[in-house]
């Protein structure tokens, strides 16, 4: 069942995914269209899943779930997954480059390579970067941290 971001709880599970472009706002509806068409179907042995998707800064889709009503597993995970990457296959993403580093440079997201980080200028162990190794809603709160504290961190040494 597809319910409004806002309303997941902050223990929710989620999936965060990064594009390396920005996702501009027609692309952001009809994206949200396929979500909330599946989201509204998402289920698991039967039981319907508590679910809702955001996007954020314009880079970046979070997918999450609410597992306090009915838990998730294997087969739900795939078919969501499976849909995540026909998006990723259809848009162009690249949704699952899990080495790219999304770093805030001058109030702007760079999507950098890791293995280019310790090359680009504008980059250093201070800078800020999305940590989109974040599990749960309230991580969104704080996922913006210094590169030394991150798993990035060894791309600059």
């Amino acid at each position: 069942m597809f319910v409004d971001f806002k309303n997941l709880p902050d223990d929710s599970k989620i999936w965060v995914y990064g594009s390396e472009q920005n996702i501009n706002s027609d692309t952001q509806i009809e994206i949200g269209n396929i979500l909330e068409n599946f989201l509204n179907d998402w289920s698991h042995h039967g039981n319907t899943l508590t679910s809702s998707y955001e996007f954020i800064e314009n880079r970046f889709l979070v997918i999450g779930i609410d597992q306090s009503f009915n838990p998730t597993g294997g087969c739900s995970i795939d078919k969501l997954q499976n849909l995540i990457l026909k998006i990723d296959s259809t848009y162009g993403f690249n949704f699952y480059q899990r080495l790219n580093v999304f770093v805030k440079i001058n109030d702007k997201i760079e999507c950098i390579k890791s293995s280019e980080l310790k090359d680009n200028i504008n980059v250093d162990k201070n800078s800020f970067f999305y940590n989109l190794n974040i599990t749960t809603k309230l991580e969104l709160n704080s996922w913006l941290i210094q590169i030394k504290d991150g798993w990035c961190s060894r791309f600059l040494n």
